[in-house]
């Protein structure tokens, strides 16, 4: 049964195949024609995640040829690391800046994070091991947990809230400031700061909430996330300028892109509601 529903599933892709040589390739060869000739020239890099129910070219609805993507678990960008080690995200944010020239970096995370469940469950489970003198367990990933355990900033922020708020409103709350700590590491690669400084290069921090179909932007003037039809341009300006002081004062250290304003502002929100 097991090898029979593997064989329809690969049926299946071929058949989608099929229908997409038929209704895209066909019906706009001149579109392919001019990819494969003149090459990719996207203006929008994407940092997304792995999971199956978020593609961004769906959610956005754009052509082949649009988005240069980078997927994996949970939307992740490392900080800069300067050694022989292999960094796919590394590697393909260097490409789409350097080697297409993109125009805007979207970090886009999304609602019901399988990645940051893992990161939440781990963490606590660490504070609980250590308040009773014992060891974690090992995980049971052998990449997963370190993966992860980037966006550990964003844990430790919210860490304060998640008790108060209620679960869904609290996964949220981590899911949107791992957004925040990726947007934030972007600015540790010179190649990256350097431009968004000068104004050719914009950072967007955008959430998809596939419960509700709401897309939603950092707002860096209110700290929070809006939905991005109330946003014309979701750019916050201080992005450049944190980058451009970056340049001038500090050169590699890590900014918090609002992370820190975004909590407090979170945590606002909900006093004034609990007390309302």
């Amino acid at each position: 049964m097991q090898k029979y529903l593997r064989d329809k599933v690969l049926t299946r892709l071929v058949t989608g195949f099929k229908e997409f040589r038929r209704d895209y390739f066909e019906r706009d060869r001149e579109l392919y024609a001019d990819l494969s000739h003149k090459g990719q020239s996207p203006e929008v890099m994407i940092v997304a995640c792995s999971d199956a129910r978020v593609d961004p070219a769906i959610v956005t609805r754009t052509e082949p040829g649009d988005l240069f993507v980078i997927r994996n678990v949970a939307a992740i960008v490392p900080p800069r690391e300067a050694d022989r080690h292999y960094h796919g995200t590394s590697a393909a944010l260097e490409f789409g800046v350097k080697g297409l020239g993109v125009g805007h970096i979207v970090i886009l995370g999304h609602a019901l994070c399988g990645g940051l469940r893992h990161l939440r469950d781990r963490a606590q489970g660490q504070r609980a091991a250590v308040k009773a003198g014992e060891a974690q367990e090992d995980s049971a990933y052998e990449f997963l947990s370190d993966w992860v355990k980037i966006a550990l900033p964003a844990f430790d922020a919210v860490e304060p809230l998640l008790a108060t708020l209620p679960p869904d409103e609290a996964r949220r709350t981590l899911e949107q400031a791992a957004v925040l700590v990726s947007l934030s590491n972007l600015l540790s690669f010179p190649w990256i700061r350097e431009p968004v400084a000068a104004g050719t290069l914009r950072l967007h921090g955008w959430y998809f909430d596939l419960t509700s179909g709401e897309l939603s932007a950092f707002d860096h003037a209110t700290a929070s996330f809006r939905p991005v039809r109330e946003l014309p341009d979701a750019l916050p300006s201080d992005i450049a300028a944190v980058a451009a002081r970056m340049i001038a004062e500090c050169g590699s250290c890590a900014p918090t892109l609002g992370l820190n304003r975004f909590v407090a502002e979170k945590a606002k929100f909900w006093c004034e509601t609990v007390k309302g």
